[in-house]
């Protein structure tokens, strides 16, 4: 990866001007289960201007009306649990604390640049664990060394989404580290830009519910923010994707 990493940097053009807005069309959550296990599937979509990459994510934060997370109180799993096994998918998280898996389909390339031309795909596999009442552990891993460029499992470090209430939404706040978006795998210069993430949240895990129904009239509001830096350190940019989902 680090060969790679270097020769994409090594032909990256500087030309480009620092707007890059994404565009997050067909981001959304759809639920199923019952009032007192509800599974979801979180989609998340960045497109670009044609024959760009769009620019990295910093932030995503998603807000759902009308339910509870870690209703099970299932076991917790930290980032430091999964340091120290990094080289395993679960990070020898405890069993029960998974929360989600899922896939995602990005390209690497350098911050000085969009342009798809000399891109790396990478295409990883996501695992999500629950870190207690106010916290989710996010963990990529990889099943070969063609999944991302030459990442393997470890590559990149857990990173943790925060979990609080507001207004009768459960909000999940997911800062980025530099680690996968703006310094991917700690080479300085090489963006991540994400083109499909698709998370799936079971109803339960080993027979207890992680996300609950508190309220629903006929349909449930969500909402998903998502913050990104432009190229060329152009700063930041920031859009909102709402919905609604029958209850």
């Amino acid at each position: 990866m680090i060969g790679t990493a270097v020769a994409v940097l090594g032909t990256a053009a500087a030309a480009y001007a620092a707007t890059n807005f994404n565009n997050y069309s067909g981001s959304g959550l759809a639920f199923s289960g019952s009032k007192s296990a509800l599974a979801m599937v979180e989609s998340l979509k960045a497109g670009a201007p044609a024959g760009d990459r769009a620019a990295p994510l910093t932030d995503i934060k998603v807000k759902i009306q009308g339910v509870k997370l870690d209703v099970g109180k299932l076991p917790v799993c930290t980032d430091s649990k999964i340091l120290s096994n990094k080289t395993s998918p679960t990070g020898g998280c405890p069993k029960g604390s998974q929360i989600a898996t899922g896939t995602v389909n990005s390209l690497l390339g350098p911050s000085t640049s969009p342009s798809m031309t000399g891109s790396t795909a990478c295409n990883p596999f996501l695992n999500v664990f629950s870190g207690g009442p106010s916290t989710q552990v996010f963990y990529f891993y990889t099943k070969s060394a063609t999944d991302c460029g030459g990442l393997t499992t470890g590559s990149t470090a857990p990173y943790d989404g925060h979990i609080s209430y507001s207004g009768g939404f459960a909000v999940i706040n997911v800062p980025l580290p530099p680690d996968i978006s703006t310094k991917v795998a700690n080479q300085p210069g090489l963006y991540g830009s994400l083109i499909k993430e698709v998370l799936h949240f079971g109803a339960k895990v080993n027979g207890k519910p992680y996300m609950a129904s508190t309220s629903c009239k006929g349909s449930r509001k969500w909402s998903i923010t998502f913050t990104a830096t432009k190229y060329n350190g152009g700063g930041p940019e920031t859009q909102t994707v709402s919905g609604k989902a029958s209850c």
